[in-house]
Formats: C-alpha cells, structure tokens, sequence
C-alpha cells in the first residue's frame, strides 16, 4: 500500500511539473520604424530609401526569469549573433518552450556593435502573480547586459516598464501590441 502511494505521489508531481510548460510559436512583428520614426538598422536619414539596403530588424527573443541567465532565441554563427529572420519585420519562433508564469520577454534588434531593445513584456496568469516585480527587474537586468547603450530616446520612449499581460489573452487575441511591435502564442499540441 506504502508503494501505491510513493508511486501516485511521483506520477502527480510528474504530471503537474510537466503542466507547467508548455510549447508555442512565437511570432514577433516589429514596426516598420521605431516610435521615433527612425529604421530598425542602416542611416536613419535615408529612411526607406534603397540606399538602407538592411533597414529591417534582425528580431531576438529572450525569455527572461529572476536569478537566471536570460534565454535567448537566436542563431550563433562564430562571434556574430544572427536572427532566425535576418532583416525582416516578422519574424516566427517555432516550438519555444516557456516556463511558468510569470516570465519577461526581451524582444531585440541583434546589431553587429550595439543592440536594439524593441519591447519588453511580462507575461502572468490570468490574475496578478506574485513574482512580477522580480520579473520585471530581472528584465531591466538582461537589458543592461544585453542593449548597454540603450538611448534616452529609447527610455523616453517607455522601453524601460515593461507591460504585463495575460499570457492567455496573447493566445486568444492574435496580437498583443505593445510599444513598438506586437506578438503572438500559437500552442502546439
């Protein structure tokens, strides 16, 4: 009887850890500039004009977690860092595993010297989660380590407080739009 127990104690521990990821495609569309109007990459002079051949972002994500190293979706190639998408607006992250909730995204423009922060988000349940302030400091942390350079046009800008959103209402609602692009969940089965 002790071992029945021992052994619906471990299957329910299994089942609850494993329900608590889950897998998505995770798509990200940045503007086609930056609130400031300026282009993601290339002279911001020169706008749209064929002279910026790469005026695209090159989208990463990073999922963020307190007392973690930030969890980058990217592709290394030697010391350059690459997106999945090189120079496009959208870019599709397919089979991301998140952690529970709540967690921080970290949506970037990987540059050659300095990158540029696109959005920040903490995810949560469906009610206010304890844990969010940890979150969120966790975020402003990966920013500092991973854009330093970040402009005052990008603090004024309101890239620096995060927006917390239902991670639900990103699965439901296409598009959860945040401050200068927007993103989707799509669970996979």
């Amino acid at each position: 009887m002790r071992m029945i127990a021992i052994f619906l104690i471990v299957m329910l521990s299994a089942q609850n850890s494993g329900a608590q990821t889950a897998a998505y495609d995770l798509t990200v569309t940045a503007d086609e500039t930056k609130t400031n109007f300026s282009p993601w990459d290339g002279v911001p002079g020169l706008g749209g004009s064929p002279a910026n051949i790469n005026a695209a972002p090159d989208i990463a994500v990073c999922i963020v977690q307190p007392d973690k190293k930030p969890e980058c979706l990217w592709r290394p190639q030697g010391r350059r860092l690459l997106s999945v998408c090189q120079n496009s607006h959208t870019c599709k992250f397919e089979n991301v595993t998140l952690p529970p909730v709540p967690f921080g995204l970290l949506f970037i423009d990987i540059d050659i010297r300095r990158h540029d922060l696109i959005d920040i988000v903490v995810l949560t349940g469906n009610a206010t989660a304890a844990g969010e302030s940890d979150i969120e400091r966790a975020l402003l942390a990966a920013i500092s380590k991973l854009t330093p350079a970040l402009s005052e046009g990008a603090k004024e800008r309101g890239l620096l407080k995060a927006k917390t959103i239902p991670l639900q209402q990103c699965v439901v609602n296409p598009n959860c739009r945040l401050t200068q692009s927007q993103f989707s969940l799509r669970r996979r089965d």
